[in-house]
């Protein structure tokens, strides 16, 4: 435009970023005008009135708008995460008004803390790093190869790493790595494993195609070509698997004495010993869950829940969002206390942790996990009732 817009201008393109109507030319244009300060009391104003509105609407319409939200939320930096609340149904002009809203942060980020039926929201902006602060996680494993050798693949360059049998180990340029078997392949298998540290997460594409993302402390042990009448590895700790269809070889992943069998899916398996449970999330196809005499079937958005042996619990409508919150970078919490967080962070960052006193706190929202750890310790010291300090690379919490 080659004139500054009139009030009655920018409200109808607001009105049409709410509606959805917004081309991706009018959305850029509706951040550019939010992110000037001249403009920021006519944003407020619209944005206050807006997320008051009362709407007829029960239904969950954010789907609806998630491909505009997002897109818009996705141009910040950092990325904002965009979510609703448990106890309280965000509608679509809400949601995009809090995404609106987000755009006068001037590119910083929000905390989102629900007490009750009040909202309370706490704004921040990235801290500059502190001298004994941790990076968040980044591309971090070691591949042990059949034959005992190991490999930092952080280290190395991309390209061909080696050749197991008939197959190629590949290290992309990306960070990821990919098992590339040729027909033919030996039939005695080779097994390699892939162990991500505490601060680290990788992805590796395994002979079939199939697609797993490593999370911090895990360890997958595969074969590097698979032979026989299944797809077998073992994991520790937690991965997002992509499965590639094969209704001749079913593919399983097993946890201890858990057994999660499927043809071709998308699941979450979360098996850290440090955790109360082992969780697996089922977000498309099916799979079956076994553990000892028991075993049921996940539909898909079911979790099963494994506390004691033998003993399944399945969660009819698990958090979906909570679940892959890791995979998307994002640190989830649905009313968790100080433990179930700090453990979080301790894996995301490699730090040890000490929790003094009896802190009553419980923690509800997302914050990225692209930011140093003391970001991440501010935003939930203001939500007060906790508080951090950094000794010697650790975190000493008290009340």
């Amino acid at each position: 435009m080659n004139q500054d817009p009139d009030e009655s201008f920018l409200k109808e393109l607001f009105a049409r970023f709410l509606e959805n109507r917004c081309s991706e030319e009018e959305i850029i244009l509706l951040m550019e005008y939010a992110e000037k300060e001249e403009y920021r009391e006519i944003f407020s104003e619209m944005i206050n009135r807006v997320g008051t509105e009362d709407h007829p609407a029960e239904e969950d319409l954010y789907a609806m708008h998630k491909e505009v939200i997002d897109g818009v939320a996705a141009r910040i930096t950092p990325p904002v995460p965009v979510r609703k609340e448990k106890t309280h149904r965000w509608l679509p002009y809400q949601v995009a008004a809090a995404v609106a809203f987000l755009l006068l942060a001037g590119g910083g980020w929000r905390w989102y803390s629900r007490s009750s039926s009040t909202s309370q929201v706490a704004q921040h902006t990235v801290a500059p790093a502190l001298a004994n602060d941790a990076a968040p996680a980044g591309k971090k494993a070691i591949l042990i190869l059949a034959n005992g050798a190991s490999v930092t693949l952080d280290s190395v360059a991309s390209g061909l790493l080696t050749r197991q049998g008939q197959t190629q180990i590949i290290q992309s340029a990306g960070g990821s790595l990919l098992y590339s078997s040729a027909a033919g392949a030996s039939a005695e298998p080779l097994y390699n494993s892939i162990i991500t540290p505490r601060g680290g997460q990788y992805q590796v594409t395994l002979s079939d195609g199939t697609k797993v993302w490593l999370n911090a402390a895990s360890t997958l042990r595969f074969p590097a070509a698979f032979t026989g009448t299944q797809r077998q590895v073992t994991l520790t700790g937690e991965a997002y698997f992509e499965v590639a269809k094969n209704a001749d070889k079913p593919f399983l992943v097993t946890v201890n004495n858990l057994r999660v069998t499927v043809l071709g899916t998308s699941f979450n398996i979360m098996a850290y010993e440090d955790e109360a449970a082992v969780n697996t999330t089922l977000l498309d196809g099916a799979v079956k869950v076994t553990e000892g005499n028991n075993a049921t079937l996940l539909q898909p958005g079911e979790q099963a829940q494994v506390v004691s042996q033998g003993n399944i619990r399945v969660v009819k409508h698990a958090d979906l969002n909570a679940v892959m919150a890791w995979k998307n970078r994002l640190f989830w919490f649905e009313q968790d206390d100080i433990h179930t967080v700090m453990r979080q962070l301790s894996r995301e960052y490699n730090i040890a942790v000490e929790i003094r006193g009896n802190i009553q706190r419980h923690f509800t929202g997302s914050i990225p996990r692209d930011v140093n750890v003391s970001t991440v310790l501010e935003v939930l010291e203001k939500t007060g009732g906790v508080h951090f300090t950094m000794n010697n690379g650790k975190i000493i919490v008290t009340p």
